[in-house]
This record gives structure tokens, sequence and C-alpha cells, in this order.
């Protein structure tokens, strides 16, 4: 058979050893060993005992801040206040729905998108939060319920596109209230406005005296042997002309002399260059690979085939292309991001996005993790 083990118990020190180990610590702390004092070290002895070293007892000592000296106070880190949000007023024309407490846990990760005024896009905003809104109408109650995960969120009674209003006037109440919205300010916010043309570039004129034929010329050469000289008008008596003839490049098929003939000089600075359309191409790819968070603004010199191009190689590059203005002749090219993509570029004060958009808190109140950065 195996023994049992038995915990052994520590016994406590004799009485004896504990008094001598008492009279010790006496003897140590007064300075005097055996009835005799202990003689102090001496000051040119570098060395310290190491016994007396253990003994002594650790003192905490503050830092005395009221005689700091000038080259300290240059090094202390300078203390920079907590950035706060950039967001709107708290909204005070918003009544309380009075919702469950599951209810307003549930909608803590929506976002509200108003655009275009103050129209709100529920199911954008519900999409991106990963909530499921669902219309429900009850033609034989004639009530119109909206449910978010199965669970009702809101109801309204009437016929069903009146319900529907007055369900769907209060389904914007609630998201308000409980969650942060972002409201569209402007279509577009753009750095780069895309023209097809460009004016021509201008030509430096060159001065007289750079226009002058050299003396390497062969023709300077050949008028030279006949006896004329540099600076001298042409002629045997010198009275022909002194500057050469001025070459004019003349639009049309008129010869010359005639009196509605017209120099191309003046028509060809009104004239513009256009620009091939692989250069676009390049220029969406450019902005594709950056992290740039404006718009691109295509003007309407692009005809509707080179814009419907434009628009499917925006879109094989995952970027977001839309029609914009009055008639829809104008296009514009962003980066597609999510509503709470813009919201945290606001708050965090992205110039870009600040140009476009506003974030409006909750009017229940900015929530405390929100409120300093």
């Amino acid at each position: 058979m195996v023994g049992i083990k038995k915990n052994k118990r520590k016994l406590p020190a004799p009485k004896i050893k504990q008094k001598k180990a008492l009279n010790k610590w006496k003897e140590e702390k007064s300075g005097v060993v055996g009835g005799r004092k202990k003689p102090a070290a001496k000051a040119s002895d570098g060395t310290a005992d190491k016994k007396s070293d253990r003994n002594k007892p650790i003192v905490f000592v503050t830092p005395d801040t009221t005689n700091d000296s000038a080259e300290d106070d240059s090094d202390e880190m300078e203390i920079i206040p907590p950035k706060q949000p950039v967001l709107e007023p708290v909204p005070t024309d918003v009544p309380d729905p009075k919702l469950e407490k599951y209810k307003i846990k549930q909608l803590e990760p929506l976002i509200g998108y108003i655009y275009n005024g103050d129209q709100m896009s529920l199911k954008q905003s519900f999409e991106q939060a990963g909530l499921l809104l669902k219309p429900d109408y009850d033609e034989r109650k004639r009530v119109f319920r909206f449910l978010v995960n199965t669970k009702e969120i809101c109801r309204a009674e009437g016929e069903k596109n009146e319900a529907h209003s007055k369900a769907r006037e209060k389904l914007v109440q609630i998201v308000r209230y409980y969650c942060y919205t972002v409201k569209r300010v402007k279509e577009f916010h753009t750095r780069r406005k895309i023209f097809y043309t460009r004016p021509p570039k201008a030509t430096p004129q060159v001065p007289l005296d750079q226009q002058k034929i050299s003396e390497e010329n062969v023709g300077f050469q050949m008028l030279q042997k006949q006896g004329w000289n540099p600076g001298t008008a042409l002629g045997v008596s010198t009275e022909g002309i002194l500057e050469p003839i001025a070459v004019k490049k003349r639009k049309g098929k008129r010869g010359l002399g005639t009196e509605d003939a017209v120099n191309a000089d003046t028509t060809m600075t009104e004239e513009k260059v256009k620009i091939p359309l692989e250069a676009f191409y390049l220029m969406l790819k450019q902005y594709a690979g950056v992290n740039a968070l404006y718009d691109i603004v295509f003007s309407t010199q692009f005809s509707k085939h080179q814009m419907t191009k434009l628009k499917n190689f925006a879109s094989s590059l995952k970027l977001l292309p839309q029609m914009i203005g009055s008639n829809k002749k104008k296009l514009v090219v962003s980066r597609p991001l999510t509503i709470k993509e813009i919201k945290e570029g606001v708050m965090k004060g992205h110039s870009d996005l600040c140009a476009k958009y506003v974030v409006i808190p909750p009017a229940a109140g900015i929530p405390e993790k929100d409120r300093v950065l």
C-alpha cells in the first residue's frame, strides 16, 4: 500500500531565537552592538557597507515644482486640448418617440442619410446598417407597420397610402431622435473640372533681331557676292526693301491679293484642340489609385457616346459615375463611400467631405463616446 501523504506543518521558531532576533534588530537600529557603539564610517571611504544599505529605510521624495529651471520648462510637452468632432447643433424640433430600450439598442448601428433637401433614404440607411426593414399592411385592420428584423418599430392606421405616409414620418422621427444623420448639402464638390477641348498653346513671338538671317545662310552669302552689304536695302541704288517679306498663313482657297482673304492667325486662336478619349481613361485610372475624396466633373462638351464610354470605364474601376443637372448632361465620378465612412470623415474634419456633407447628432443627445475624439 502506498502511504498517505501528510502535509507537514512548519513549526514556529523557538522563543529563544525570536528573542535573539529582536535584540539584534534593536541593536542595529540604535547603533549599539554588544553594548558598544558601532563606529561611524569614514568620509573618505567611498564604498558603503552593503549590509547597512539593505537595512536603510526607503524614503520617497516628492519633486519640488516651485523652483523649476528654465531648461526644464523647455523640455515639457505642450498640452494639446482634445479635438471636438465637427457636428451640427443638436436638433430640438424632434419629439421623443419613447421607444422601448431593446428597440433603441437595436438601432445603434443605424445612420440616416438625407439627400435633396429633407428626403431621407430609409432603404439605403437600413441596408448599410445591416438591418432588415420590411413594410407590412393589414387590409382587414387597416394598419400599416414597419418591421425591423421582424419586430415592429412603428405603426399607423388608415388607408394604405395615408397610413404609409404617417408610418414613414414616425420612422424618420425615430431615426432622427436616436441616430446620427448624414445630410448632403451639395450635389458634388470638385477640385478638377474636365473639358473635352482646350485652347491652343500661345506661341511666343520672336524678337526682330532674332528673326534676321544668319551669315551662315546660303542666301545671305549669295547676296553678299552680288554686292549687298548687311543692314542696307536691296538693289543697285539701295532703293529696295530693307526687311524680308513676312509670310502669313491664310485660310481658304482664295489667292493672294483678294480682298476677302482671311489670315489664319485670327481664327486659329479661337479654335480649340480636342483631347483624345484615352487621356481621360488614364486620368480616371489615376483617380481610382489615390485616396481622393473629391468628385471629378466632366463638362457638357462630351457627346452621349463619349459619356457612355466614360461611365462604363469608371464603373469597371469600381468608381461611382452619376449624371446630374437639370437635363442630366453633366457626368460626375466619385469614390463610393458608405454612410459610416462619410460620417467618420466629416467628424474628423476632412475638408472635401465637410464641403459636401454635414453630420447631425441625435436629438436625444450626443453619445458619451463621441463627445471627445
